[in-house]
């Protein structure tokens, strides 16, 4: 979980919570940890010859597939995240 100061929080809130999702679900989560994982999961296949493996349709798919999952999950995470800095910097009446 990342958190923010009250400083930093003030200027990602007024971005708006879809922004939030992207910057920190898909792009710093979801699009990164797809890569990997799609890449490890190609060097362990023992019928992958690399590189050429990685132009295949089926590297493709693997890709597309672990990028959707991971930025998914990022993007719940970053939901969850929100939730967190909107309680913790919540204006007192």
């Amino acid at each position: 979980m990342r958190i923010h100061s009250r400083e930093e929080w003030a200027k990602l809130r007024t971005q708006g919570g879809g922004r939030y999702l992207f910057r920190y679900g898909v792009v710093g989560r979801g699009i990164p940890m797809g890569i990997v994982v799609a890449l490890l999961i190609e060097l362990w296949d023992p019928s992958g010859a690399m590189p050429d493996a990685l132009l295949e349709t089926h590297f493709l798919g693997r890709l597309l597939l672990a990028v959707a999952v991971f930025s998914a999950s990022g993007c719940i995470s970053a939901l969850a995240n929100w939730r967190v800095h909107e309680r913790r910097f919540e204006e007192k009446g």
